[in-house]
C-alpha cells in the first residue's frame, strides 16, 4: 500500500504541476509547464513542487529540455532564499519563449528569491590584524573582486586621500617619461607617499575625475626617485594612450583627460578610514576597517565573485525573446575590467574607451564600448522586468542591447548601483544606422521604477541611458541621488546624423562621416519622472540630457513633459533640461524645476603649498565660474521648443548679467539669454548662420515656491514613489 501511495502522490503532483519530461517530438503537445527551484532541493530532482531543483541554472537546463516555451508559457518558480550563484545564468535563444509564449522566471508567492553572486565571509573568519588602525583580517582564499558589502552597505576600496600632493601625470606623449612622475612628500602620509613601498604596485589604479568624464588606469610598474629626478610610475596599455587621447587644441592634455590625480585605490598601504577594505590576491587575505557599530564577529560580509547574474545574448536572427523576471532580487557582482588593460576610460555615461583609439581635441572618440550590464542581454524581444530589486552591483544594473524591441523595464527598484541602473540600446555604427528592422532599438517602456544610489562608483553615468532608439517611453520614475544625470538620450552630437553637425566645441562638419538615413533618433518621450539629488559628484550634466538629432521634425521629436526636477548639488554647475551639441527635435513641455540654481564649473582644487610635483593651478582659477541655467547646451542644433514649463526663479534671472559680464572679461563666448538658455560655446556655420536656430519660449513661468512646484508635478502625474513600486521596496528589505 506505501508504495501505491507513493504513486498517486507523484501522479498528482505531475497533474497539479504539468511537471514532465517531455521528449523533443512531444514539445507541439504539452500545455503550460511549471518548474520548481528550492534552496533546499537538489539538480537531481525532478523540478515538480515537491522535488524542487537546487539551482536556477539547471531549471534553465529543463525549460532548454522543453524548447523552451515554443509551444505553451513555461514558469520557473523560485522559493524564498538565498541562491548563490557559481556561474550566471545564461539563456540562450532556443531557451525563451516563441510564437507569443513566455519563459517566466519568478518567486513563490509571498516569498523573495534571491540571486546573488558573491560569497559570505563569516564572523568566524575575522581575526583583528592590526590594532592601532582597528584593520581585520579574513582568510577568503583565491577570488578576485572590486566590490565589498558589508551589513548592506557598500565598503570602499582602499585608496589614498584626494588630490595627492608629488604626484604629476605627464600625458601619453612623453616617451620614457609618459605616467605618472612623483617625489615622495611630508604632505602625504608616510605610509603610501612613496609608491615603492606599495605592496603591489602593479595592482594600484590611478583615478582621476574630470568635468562630466572619470578615469580608472592601473599602474604597470614602479621606477623609484633618484635624487633631484621623480620616479616614475608607468601606467597599463591602452588605458593611459586613451585616457590622454582627449588633447587640447595644441596637443597637450586636456583638461578632460588624465592632468591630475584625483586618487590612487587598492593597496593595503591605503587602509586607515573605517569601512575601506583591501583583498590581497596573492595571500587571499581581506581586510576591512569596520564603521561605527559594526562588529565582525557577527557582521554580513558579502564579497561578489561573479560579473554577470544572467546573460543572454541572442542576435538578430536569433533574438532572446519572451522573457520575464519578476518579482526577484539580483545583487552582489562585481566588475573586474577596470582593474586590468583598459581600466575605466570614460567618454560619457558609461560608454568607454577600450583597444586602439587616436587622439582628438573634442572631447569624445568616435569608436566606444558599453558598460556591460549585470544582467547583460543582446537582441531581446518582448522581455518583461516587473517587481525585481537590482542591487550592491558592480558595472551597470540591467543592459538591454542592441536589437531591443518591445521589452518593458517597470515597478522595479534599482539600488546602490556602480554604473548607470539602466542602459538600453547602443552606440555603434550597427546601432545608429542599423542595415535591417532586427537590428534597431525601438518600441521599448521604462516606466515606475524608483533608481536610487546608481553611479556609485562610475561618477560619470545617467541613471537611465538610452542611445540610439526609437519609440521609447520613460515615465513615472523617480531617480534620486546621482553623480551626474538622471536621464541621458541620444549619442553622437550630430556627427552621425545626415546633416553631419558639428555639435561639439572644435569639431568640423562630418568629421565621423557622410550618412544618406537618418538614426532611429523619433517618436520618443520622457514623461513624468521625478528626478531628484542630480549632479550630486561631476558637473556639465543635468536632469534630462540629450544630444544629436531626436527625430525628423517636430512631429515626431522628442517630447520631455511632466517632468519634475530637483535639489541639483548647489554647486554643480549644468542645466536642468540639457539640451546638448546637436540636439534637434525637442519639445520640452509643461516641466517642473525647483530648487536647482546656477552652479559653477569645478576642475579640483589648486596644488598644496610646497607640492614638489605642482600640476597646473590655470583650470582651478574658473572654478568660481557660474556654469548652466533651466536650459542650455553646447553647439546646438536647435528646432527646440520651451513651453508651459515652471521655472526661472529670481535669483537664477538676476544672475544672468553679471554672469555674462564675467565671461566677456575673461575673453570666453559663453552667454545667457534672456529667455534662460545658457550658451557655453558660440558657433557660426561657413554660411554665417548661428546656432542655436529657431528656439521657441512660451508660456514658461516662475513658480511662487516649493508648494506650488509639487502641486504643479503632481498635477501632471509625478510621484515621489511610484505607485508601481510596493512600500516595502522603499527602503530594501534587510537581508
Amino acid at each position: 500500500m506505501k508504495r501505491w501511495g507513493a504513486v498517486a502522490t507523484a501522479i498528482a503532483v505531475l497533474l497539479a504541476d504539468v511537471v514532465v519530461v517531455i521528449v523533443a517530438t512531444q514539445h507541439s503537445n504539452r500545455g503550460p509547464a511549471t518548474l520548481w527551484v528550492a534552496t533546499t532541493g537538489s539538480d537531481s530532482n525532478d523540478g515538480s513542487r515537491t522535488s524542487p531543483f537546487a539551482t536556477v541554472q539547471r531549471a534553465q537546463q529543463a525549460v532548454n529540455e522543453l524548447g523552451g516555451a515554443s509551444s505553451a508559457d513555461v514558469t520557473v518558480i523560485l522559493r524564498g532564499g538565498t541562491y548563490r550563484m557559481t556561474e550566471p545564468l545564461e539563456v540562450p535563444p532556443s531557451g525563451t519563449g516563441h510564437n507569443g509564449h513566455v519563459v517566466t522566471y519568478r518567486s513563490a508567492p509571498g516569498e523573495r528569491a534571491v540571486l546573488s553572486g558573491a560569497r559570505s565571509v563569516p564572523g568566524t573568519a575575522w581575526t583583528l590584524a592590526d590594532p592601532t588602525l582597528n584593520i581585520w583580517k579574513a582568510h577568503v582564499g583565491a577570488t578576485s573582486t572590486r566590490q565589498l558589502y558589508v551589513n548592506g552597505a557598500r565598503a570602499t576600496l582602499a585608496r589614498t586621500s584626494m588630490y595627492p600632493a608629488g604626484f604629476r601625470p605627464t600625458g601619453a606623449t612623453s616617451g620614457a617619461r609618459s605616467g605618472i612622475e612623483f617625489i615622495p612628500t611630508p604632505l602625504n602620509p608616510s605610509a603610501w607617499s612613496d609608491p615603492t613601498t606599495w605592496s603591489y604596485p602593479a595592482e594600484v589604479d590611478a583615478v582621476a575625475y574630470d568635468q562630466w568624464k572619470m578615469m580608472t588606469v592601473p599602474v604597470a610598474s614602479v621606477t623609484a626617485a633618484t635624487g633631484p629626478s621623480p620616479g616614475l610610475l608607468s601606467m597599463a596599455q591602452p588605458a593611459w594612450d586613451n585616457a590622454n587621447s582627449f588633447r587640447g587644441k595644441k596637443n597637450a592634455p586636456a583638461i578632460w583627460g588624465f592632468w591630475q590625480v584625483t586618487f590612487f585605490e587598492n593597496a593595503y598601504q591605503f587602509l586607515d578610514q573605517p569601512g575601506e577594505w583591501y583583498l590581497n590576491r596573492h595571500s587571499g587575505d581581506l581586510f576591512y576597517i569596520p564603521r561605527a557599530g559594526e562588529t565582525m564577529a557577527t557582521a554580513d560580509v558579502e564579497l561578489p565573485v561573479l560579473q554577470h547574474l544572467v546573460i543572454g545574448h541572442g542576435s538578430a536572427t536569433e533574438p532572446i525573446e519572451g522573457l520575464h523576471f519578476e518579482n526577484l532580487t539580483f545583487e552582489d557582482a562585481t566588475w573586474l575590467a577596470p582593474g586590468q588593460q583598459d581600466g575605466y576610460v570614460a567618454d560619457q555615461s558609461g560608454m568607454i574607451l577600450t583597444g586602439t583609439n587616436a587622439p582628438n581635441t573634442i572631447g569624445h572618440a568616435t569608436r566606444v564600448s558599453e558598460t556591460p550590464g549585470t544582467l547583460d542581454l543582446e537582441y531581446p524581444r518582448q522581455v518583461v522586468f516587473t517587481g525585481d530589486i537590482f542591487r550592491h552591483l558592480g558595472s551597470a544594473g540591467l543592459l538591454l542591447g542592441t536589437g531591443s524591441q518591445n521589452n518593458r523595464v517597470a515597478g522595479n527598484l534599482f539600488t546602490d548601483i556602480s554604473g548607470s541602473g539602466i542602459e538600453l540600446g547602443g552606440v555603434s555604427m550597427t546601432d545608429a544606422h542599423p542595415s535591417t528592422d532586427a537590428e534597431m532599438t525601438r518600441d521599448n517602456t521604462i516606466s515606475g521604477n524608483l533608481i536610487e544610489g546608481t553611479g556609485a562608483e562610475f561618477v560619470d553615468t545617467a541613471a537611465i541611458y538610452a542611445g540610439f532608439t526609437r519609440a521609447t517611453l520613460i515615465e513615472h520614475n523617480s531617480i534620486t541621488d546621482v553623480p551626474w544625470t538622471g536621464i541621458a538620450m541620444g549619442w553622437g552630437w550630430g556627427l552621425l546624423d545626415p546633416s553631419g553637425f558639428p555639435g561639439l566645441d572644435g569639431a568640423h562638419a562630418f568629421e565621423w562621416g557622410h550618412f544618406s538615413t537618418p538614426t532611429p533618433n523619433a517618436h520618443s518621450v520622457i514623461r513624468a519622472n521625478h528626478i531628484d539629488h542630480f549632479l550630486e559628484n561631476r558637473w556639465d550634466g543635468g536632469a534630462t540630457y540629450t544630444t544629436g538629432q531626436q527625430g525628423t521634425s517636430a512631429a515626431d521629436g522628442l517630447v520631455i513633459e511632466g517632468n519634475l526636477a530637483t535639489n541639483k548639488l548647489p554647486a554643480g554647475g549644468g542645466n536642468t533640461f540639457y539640451t546638448d551639441g546637436g540636439t534637434r527635435y525637442v519639445t520640452v513641455q509643461g516641466n517642473v524645476s525647483y530648487d536647482n540654481p546656477v552652479g559653477t564649473m569645478s576642475f579640483g582644487p589648486p596644488p598644496r603649498a610646497g607640492d614638489p610635483l605642482p600640476y597646473s593651478a590655470l583650470p582651478s582659477e574658473a572654478d568660481t565660474l557660474p556654469y548652466g541655467s533651466d536650459t542650455g547646451g553646447c553647439v546646438t542644433y536647435g528646432d527646440i521648443r520651451y513651453l508651459g514649463n515652471f521655472w526661472m526663479q529670481a535669483p537664477m534671472t538676476a544672475s544672468f548679467p553679471i554672469s555674462n559680464g564675467i565671461y566677456r572679461l575673461l575673453g570666453l563666448a559663453a552667454t545667457y539669454s534672456a529667455q534662460g538658455y545658457f550658451d557655453p560655446c558660440a558657433y557660426s556655420d561657413a554660411a554665417g548662420t548661428s546656432y542655436p536656430v529657431n528656439l521657441t519660449y512660451a508660456g514658461n513661468q516662475v513658480f511662487a515656491g516649493q508648494a506650488a512646484a509639487m502641486a504643479i508635478a503632481a498635477n501632471a502625474g509625478v510621484q515621489r514613489r511610484p505607485s508601481s513600486i510596493p512600500a516595502a521596496l522603499w527602503t530594501p528589505p534587510a537581508k
